[in-house]
């Protein structure tokens, strides 16, 4: 069973627990699928590819974030939350906020 995210109903608002197919109903949520896509596991068989796509793109996006140990970030998962509400200036704060934070924990390293 495949999903065409062009038969999704878009849902704003989107959420954390938004699944991936459900964001895939906006230009950054199928971004963001394809990229999930691309990082699941190979295994032996096309059917078993599929049932685990299937599966992944049925999650929540807080459980992705939750079962990726690290690699899937709330400031990541937020990001394409807000862009898929059309909100990009949210990600510009969240962006400016981390570097923001990364400067002062620079600062701090080089004062020590």
């Amino acid at each position: 069973m495949t999903h065409d995210p062009s038969q999704s109903q878009i849902a704003r608002p989107f959420t954390r627990q938004s699944t991936v197919l459900e964001l895939a109903s906006t230009l950054p949520g199928r971004a963001f699928k394809a990229l999930i896509v691309r990082q699941l596991p190979q295994v032996a068989t096309e059917k078993e590819r599929q049932e685990l796509e299937d599966l992944t793109v049925g999650f929540p996006l807080e459980t992705l974030v939750e079962l990726s140990e690290g690699k899937l970030t709330w400031g990541i998962a937020d990001s394409v939350v807000d862009l898929a509400n059309r909100k990009p200036q949210r990600v510009i704060l969240r962006g400016v906020g981390a570097g923001k934070a990364a400067l002062s924990k620079a600062v701090r390293a080089v004062r020590r």
